[in-house]
Order: C-alpha cells, then structure tokens, then sequence
C-alpha cells in the first residue's frame, strides 16, 4: 500500500513540472525546394533622353550649322541644293563687298547675287528676326559685340567655317568665321608734318595746343566707333601708364578726374582721356570721310594747323594715289589704334542657308578676300596673301589694341553715358 501511495505521489509530481514548463517555440515551415525565390524590388534603369531643341536650335540642326555642322562638308550636296534656292542675300558694313559681285556671278551664274553696303545691319536683322520675315542670308559685319552680346544670345545667327578653312584664332566661345581683321589708326597730315607726327603720346592730343584739333566720326550715332572708344576703358592701366610717362606723375592727380559738379565719376585712366578729349573740343562728324577731308584734305588753307583724325589705316593708299595727306602716328604710346574684326555669319532661318555656306567658303578664298586686300587689312583664314604695303603683324599689333566683343557689349552703355555726359558739360 505504502508502495503504491509513493508511486502516485511521484506521478503526479511529474506532471505538475510538465504542466509548468514553458511552451516550445514556434518554427517557421520549411520552404519546399521548388518554392520561387522573394522578389527584392529595385529602382528602373534611367533611360537617358534626348535633350529638347528649342526652334532655332531645330533649323541650325536640319541645315549643318554652328555645333550641328558636319565632320566633313559635302560641297557637291552643297551648291546642288545652293542652285535649288536660287539666290544669296548678303548684309555687310563695307563698300567692298559690291566689288565681289562679278566673281560671284561668274562662279555661281544660277544664284542671284543681292549683296550690297548696308546700314544698320544689326537692327535690320534683329527686326527680321523678331517678325519672322527674314530676309538677309549672310551678317558680314565688324559689329562683334552686337554680335556676341544680343545676337548669339537670342539665336539668331549661327556660326559656319568650311573645314577645308583654317582659321587660328576660333574658340569655341568664339566660333564664327573671320573675314578680315582691319585698322583704325591716329592720322596726322604728313604734307604739314613732313617729318612725322608731332605727338608721341596719346594724352598730348587733349592739351590745350590741340584743342579743337581732333576729328572723329560721331560715337553717339555710330555704334562701331561707340564700341572701339570703349577699347580704351578696357586698356586704362596702359593709359595710365603712358599719363605717368608724359606728366610725371599718376593720372588720378589730374583736374579733370576729380567728380565735379557735373556729377561725372572717372573710374580709370581710359575714362579720363575721353573726359579730357570732349573737354578740348573734339570735332564729331558724320562719316570717314568728313574727318579725313578735315585734318588731311588737300584742300586745307596753307599755314594752318590741320590736326588729327581717327582714321582707317586703308585711308594711307589714298595718300599713295595723291588724294589725302594722311600718315599713321607710328610709335604712339600706348598704342596708335584699333584692331578691329568682321564676322561671317548666317541668319537663323535664313531662306537660302546653303547659298550662304557658299558665300563663306567663297569669301575665304583669295578671289573673295580681294577687295580688302589693301593697307591696314589682313586676312584671318591661312594661306591667304597679305598686302605687300602692309606692316608685319609683329610689329603693327604692339601698336594697336584688339577690340573685345565682350567687354565691350558689357561696357559700351555705360561708355555712351560717360562720353555724353563729357560732351554735355564741357567748357
């Protein structure tokens, strides 16, 4: 009996311990072996697009021009669909494009040629743009700042260089083809000077002795020459280094650079030399060849003082002829003039775009160089002839100063208030 009592006891001990132990944890089913692995969600490849091209950027692209033109240029495809359009329309600052129209009908007898000196041509253009009638194929103009500044910007015109043309100074942020580069020079009168000109720095011309003596074409109603007296504000640490050199002693000493009651602030030398020119009565005239009849005509009364003038260095072959007595003030300091440069360019939408990539290709040649092969020009394109008259390279550049598109675009507003305001107030 005892035994069995114990025995109870321990069984029910046993199950008292079982009943208390904690609950086994659960197991997650096995995956069976033909079960498809989880998905691991991941991002969609991006696709890259094409950019979006605005309009102009379209046409330039359909028509192989600026960063569109081709590796290679397919001049049979070229004038074949030059021949379809018919005819070149051609906008440019100079008389000497009119000479180029006999070569041209002699090249291209299927292609009407309308090309002709033409005034005002960035607002001509602009217009054209603007109202979506455009008519003027080519921009053949020295107007570079007008170029880089409003025209680049909008779209409105698009480089094109013939590959078989090598043209060393193109950048990429300058990449339309140069015709020429030209020179606006200092003159004097060398029948009245026969020993050379008498100032030998560029502050004498606004001494009291020269008053009155300075004749240039009118900055405020052209915007060519507006732009090239800006060269001398960007150049102000030349100017006022050659002030030192004259005078002795630092420009912002003089006068005239100090704000007076005009109200006009002279930020640098350059400034202060357009101050002082408008203050010694600097003759403004209508065109070229006003100011060079003025201080180099051969009309000019015997004995009196002619003066000086901003002329073109081309001016000097008409000197040659018996015409003018103009020399270049060699040796100036700090420089004698103006570097300038013409542009070829086509119009956006242009009606006649491969008659216009002939006409580049054409007027990069010898043959359409030629009415600008003359003193104080220079081609751009190698391999062309230089004028024999001309000076070397080497040594006309350290006498002149090269104009800058850019600043001058970003300068000639402020430059045009300054001069105004100078000629305004002057005594």
């Amino acid at each position: 009996m005892k035994t069995f009592v114990k025995i109870m006891t321990l069984v029910v001990l046993l199950s008292l311990i079982v009943g208390c132990a904690p609950a086994p944890a659960a197991t997650e089913a096995p995956v069976a072996a033909t079960q498809a692995p989880v998905a691991v969600a991941t991002e969609a490849p991006v696709v890259p697009t094409a950019p979006v091209l605005s309009e102009a950027e379209q046409w330039a692209k359909d028509n192989g021009l600026g960063p569109y033109q081709p590796a290679t240029d397919d001049w049979a495809a070229i004038e074949a669909a030059a021949k379809k359009e018919g005819k070149i329309t051609i906008y440019a600052n100079s008389g000497g494009i009119e000479d180029l129209a006999d070569a041209w009908k002699a090249k291209y007898p299927d292609i009407e040629w309308d090309g002709a000196d033409t005034d005002g041509i960035d607002t001509k253009m602009a217009a054209e743009q603007e109202s979506g009638n455009v008519v003027g194929d080519v921009w053949f103009n020295s107007d570079g700042h007008i170029l880089f500044g409003r025209f680049v910007p909008n779209q409105w015109l698009w480089s094109f260089v013939p590959r078989d043309v090598v043209i060393p100074e193109l950048t990429a942020e300058r990449p339309f083809a140069v015709a020429r580069h030209s020179t606006d020079v200092i003159g004097y009168n060398n029948k009245f000077y026969p020993n050379g000109c008498p100032v030998t720095n560029i502050w004498q011309l606004t001494e009291p002795v020269y008053k009155g003596k300075f004749f240039m074409e009118d900055p405020m109603s052209d915007v060519s020459t507006m732009a090239k007296i800006a060269t001398f504000v960007q150049n102000a640490d030349e100017m006022a280094q050659a002030y030192q050199a004259l005078y002795g002693k630092a420009w912002d000493t003089d006068e005239l650079a100090k704000t007076d009651a005009s109200g006009i602030v002279v930020e640098n030398a350059g400034y202060l030399w357009l101050k002082k020119l408008a203050y010694n009565g600097v003759v403004v005239l209508d065109d070229g060849d006003m100011v060079d009849a003025a201080f180099a005509g051969l009309e000019l009364p015997e004995g009196e003082e002619p003066g000086f003038g901003w002329t073109g260095y081309s001016t000097y072959e008409a000197t040659l002829d018996g015409e003018l007595n103009m020399s270049p003030c060699f040796g100036m300091e700090p420089v004698m003039g103006i570097f300038k440069t013409s542009f070829l360019a086509i119009a956006n939408n242009a009606p006649h775009p491969n008659a216009a990539k002939l006409f580049i290709r054409f007027a990069l040649t010898e043959e359409g160089f030629d009415p600008w092969n003359e003193i104080g020009s220079y081609p751009a394109a190698e391999g062309l002839p230089v004028f024999e008259g001309n000076l070397p390279l080497a040594e006309l550049l350290p006498q002149v100063w090269e104009m800058d598109p850019v600043f001058d675009w970003n300068n000639v507003s402020k430059v045009r208030d300054f001069w105004a305001a100078s000629l305004l107030v002057a005594p």
